[in-house]
């Protein structure tokens, strides 16, 4: 789990964590240099279980160099992402372990997400898609995969595979779903594992064309670095969506993701029907 400045939520998120139906794992947690009471909370955590192995970084370095360096010191042949913002559902680890180890052909695994607001109010759902082939088409069109619900088949990858860009402290997870294309089905369950939260301070929205042009290029340089073949609506979607971004000033851009988000809160709409406005989250 990557903190930064999450002070405001992290109590949640760590109590989800180590209350998990499944007991045997070690909490990984690095904190990118934060300024406000996150490293206190920590601290105090890490006093009272063990499980919990604490790093700082001396500087911010972003959410995509922070995170690989938490990978760099698990010790688990499986990995699971968390977010300091968001809630796990008491039984997720429990669940997505015994699928992976039921699946050995699967790489990684996701699953369903409640959507809540800075209170922890429930304001509505995202449904993902369920099988490989699914994911793997839609990905040109919205991101497939809530990043902070993935558990990871971490003895099923070379040695040395790389999981984050250095630099890329937003929409870092679009190319790692085509990097572990590459070795193995990456699937969702069809239960909720998580409450992902909405809130002003998300790190997507901090700069929503910078997100969206990162996601585009991810996607563009996955057909040539990993030979990834988009399906023709998918690529102009693709296409189309990065001249709307690019066009739009960036407040008609913000407006335009912030209306589609109501929506989705008002539970209209379902993530499968959204446009790739839904990177930002």
């Amino acid at each position: 789990m990557p903190v930064y400045n999450a002070g405001s939520f992290l109590v949640e998120a760590i109590e989800s964590i180590l209350s998990q139906t499944y007991k045997n794992f070690e909490f990984i947690i690095v904190d990118d240099c934060s300024t406000d009471n996150s490293w206190s909370i920590l601290r105090n955590y890490a006093k009272k279980d063990s499980r919990i192995r604490l790093f700082r970084n001396t500087k911010n370095l972003g959410v995509s160099e922070t995170a690989q360096k938490a990978i760099a010191k698990a010790r688990g042949e499986f990995l699971a992402r968390m977010d300091a913002d968001d809630i796990a559902s008491p039984s997720r680890l429990e669940t997505q372990l015994n699928y992976l180890l039921a699946h050995p052909e699967t790489v990684a695994v996701g699953g369903q997400c409640l959507v809540i607001d800075k209170d922890g109010q429930v304001i509505g759902e995202k449904k993902f898609p369920l099988s490989f082939e699914e994911i793997y088409s839609y990905i040109f069109k919205f991101i497939p995969v809530q990043q902070p619900t993935l558990m990871i088949a971490k003895g099923r990858l070379p040695k040395d595979f790389k999981f984050y860009r250095d630099g890329m402290n937003t929409a870092e997870e679009v190319e790692l779903f085509f990097k572990l294309f590459q070795y193995g089905k990456v699937e969702n369950l069809p239960e909720f594992v998580l409450k992902y939260r909405l809130h002003n301070n998300n790190t997507s929205l901090k700069n929503l064309k910078k997100t969206y042009l990162l996601t585009f290029y991810s996607r563009i340089g996955a057909v040539f670095q990993y030979g990834y073949r988009p399906s023709w609506d998918g690529l102009i979607t693709t296409l189309l969506e990065a001249i709307l971004v690019l066009l739009l000033p960036k407040q008609w851009t913000l407006a335009l993701y912030k209306k589609v988000r109501n929506l989705q809160e008002n539970k209209v709409l379902s993530l499968q029907t959204l446009p790739a406005f839904e990177f930002a989250t």
